[in-house]
């Protein structure tokens, strides 16, 4: 088979556009991504629940220290009635103060008891942050490992996107520019292929046989004509 410059620069830029497909194919559908797009949000999740612990953990403490508060303010009354009732000789003041006493008592005793539950809550709030922060950690550090190998994955495929356009930049030269306009516009509307060759009465590209009564014009006119069943472009050898 012989062509000519043009026409095997032209069959030979086919090749590569599809090589280049190819390529930005596997940088869409690198496996890296799905699994940097899921860590990405295991990492968010754990963040929103990090945010949602801290939030209640701080209510949680203002809760204790309005407790602590108020059995502060009952110890206080309860010294100011112990007080009383030790400078009081009257029986029935005493009798009062007592069961002031006592209510304050049970009353300091209940926000005591309050306290106690909140400061398990406390300890389990610590717990929970602990545990989700070192999740979160042990995700970012699964996303930069990720991270890392998508680059240099990245990085291959770029290089061989690059030598593949350097290549083609080259080979364009050797294209007229009306052939090589056609070429794009038909490869833009025929899923990438814009050329094919045309080879004992079959057309490259859609696979059909060239009508008889089209087959001895094309292979009379030679070089680059028009398949007249899918309209691409068709390098015919001589």
């Amino acid at each position: 088979m012989t062509l000519t410059k043009e026409e095997s620069s032209l069959l030979e830029i086919q090749e590569i556009d599809l090589k280049l497909a190819q390529v930005n194919e596997r940088a869409e559908k690198a496996p890296h991504k799905q699994r940097i797009a899921a860590t990405q949000a295991k990492i968010a999740e754990g963040k929103k629940r990090l945010t949602l612990i801290e939030a209640a953990r701080a209510d949680l403490e203002q809760k204790v220290s309005t407790l602590e508060a108020e059995v502060d303010e009952l110890s206080q009354r309860m010294k100011s009635k112990q007080a009383e009732m030790q400078q009081s000789s009257d029986h029935r003041i005493v009798g009062n103060l007592s069961k002031e006493l006592e209510t304050l008592m049970k009353q300091k005793e209940k926000r005591e008891n309050d306290g106690m539950k909140l400061m398990e809550k406390r300890s389990e709030f610590g717990e929970a942050h602990k545990d989700t922060t070192g999740k979160i950690e042990q995700l970012e550090a699964i996303e930069a490992r990720e991270l890392a190998a998508y680059k240099e994955y990245f990085a291959e495929l770029k290089a061989a996107h690059d030598a593949l356009k350097a290549k083609r930049e080259s080979l364009m030269a050797n294209v007229g520019k009306d052939n090589l306009a056609k070429y794009e516009a038909i490869r833009a509307a025929k899923n990438g292929i814009g050329v094919a060759l045309y080879s004992y009465g079959k057309c490259g590209g859609c696979q059909v046989m060239v009508p008889a009564a089209k087959r001895a014009e094309i292979e009379t006119a030679g070089g680059i004509v028009i398949c007249p069943s899918c309209k691409r472009l068709l390098v015919v050898e001589k």
